[in-house]
């Protein structure tokens, strides 16, 4: 059985791409913004949502080791075992957090329209019709699920790739 190596240029680009992404994030975010307890509020008609800088940079982080790696693989044609590795990882963290990115406005889309007349008119006879106003979050949504099921068809090919290249070395 073939022994798996890491070698010394696989470790640089890893630590390069790791300083590259902390900089950035501490560039976007601040010294306070890669503290456990600091958030991000918003407040969005009438729902208010507070979410950790966590998953902000956690979702940055993934962008930079995508984008990073792809371009090494791309440019290296699938051949390097250790990139093609951690670009399927990148992904596969990258479509998570897009799934947890479309829950959340899904959430916001039924949030905003979904209409309540206030006060009740039960004691009459006929309801008012009250259409909602039309919003982009589905769209947004729905563009976002897209650029998901592209991104996990590249994982796909990406295995395969990898895969046929590395029975190729054996």
């Amino acid at each position: 059985m073939k022994q798996f190596k890491l070698n010394k240029k696989e470790v640089f680009w890893l630590i390069g791409t790791i300083l590259f992404a902390l900089i950035i994030n501490l560039l976007i975010f601040g010294f306070e913004g890669l503290t456990n307890n600091s958030t991000l509020n918003l407040n969005f008609h009438d729902t208010y949502l507070v979410i950790e800088n966590t998953q902000f940079i956690l979702f940055c982080s993934s962008i930079i080791f995508f984008g990073v790696y792809l371009a090494r693989v791309l440019r290296r044609k699938f051949n390097n075992l250790v990139a093609n590795l951690i670009l399927i990882i990148s992904t596969i963290l990258l479509v998570l957090i897009l799934m947890e990115l479309i829950s959340i406005l899904e959430l916001l889309n039924q949030q905003s329209s979904s209409w309540t007349v206030y006060p009740p008119l039960s004691d009459q006879e006929i309801e008012p019709e009250v259409k909602p106003k039309e919003n982009g979050l589905l769209l947004i949504s729905n563009i976002l699920f897209g650029f998901q099921i592209l991104l996990l068809s590249f994982i796909g090919y990406c295995g395969f790739k990898t895969g046929q290249n590395f029975k190729q070395n054996k």
